[in-house]
């Protein structure tokens, strides 16, 4: 099935899926680790599990591969890719990964901080900004 991905929700708290929502307003679960390596906007050729909760049928994305016909693995170990400047990437790979491992509490505070303590990690490490969260490396 072709989708085009016009939202993503991280899992809401308590829960532990993400949220898919491809344009025209179809539903579909996909696991948070997965779910990091869709984008919105983008087209992709989706392979999806059906089960029914309550009386109503539930649609889970179980592969995802881009429409352009690129390889690119949705099997819970994600990837950095390297369009832009690949900070958002790696804040959400492994803020993901920081959540499902207990790391990092789903709640406001904890997300921020982690989020702003990744985010000055690329900055010092991948970006060379010695004022984004410490000095670059020389």
């Amino acid at each position: 099935m072709l989708i085009e991905v016009a939202e993503t929700h991280p899992p809401q708290y308590g829960k532990k899926v993400a949220t898919v929502i491809a344009k025209g307003g179809d539903k579909f679960e996909i696991w948070p680790e997965k779910l990091a390596d869709l984008r919105v906007g983008a087209k992709y050729d989706v392979d999806v599990a059906e089960r029914e909760y309550q009386g109503r049928k539930i649609h889970k994305i179980t592969k995802a591969t881009p429409a352009n016909g690129a390889a690119k693995p949705v099997n819970g170990h994600t990837t950095v890719t390297t369009t832009g400047d690949g900070e958002p990437e790696f804040v959400a790979t492994v803020l993901g990964a920081l959540i499902m491992k207990g790391e990092v509490a789903n709640n406001k505070r904890q997300l921020f901080e982690a989020t702003q303590m990744l985010r000055g990690l690329w900055g010092a490490t991948f970006g060379g900004q010695p004022n984004n969260g410490g000095p670059a490396c020389p």
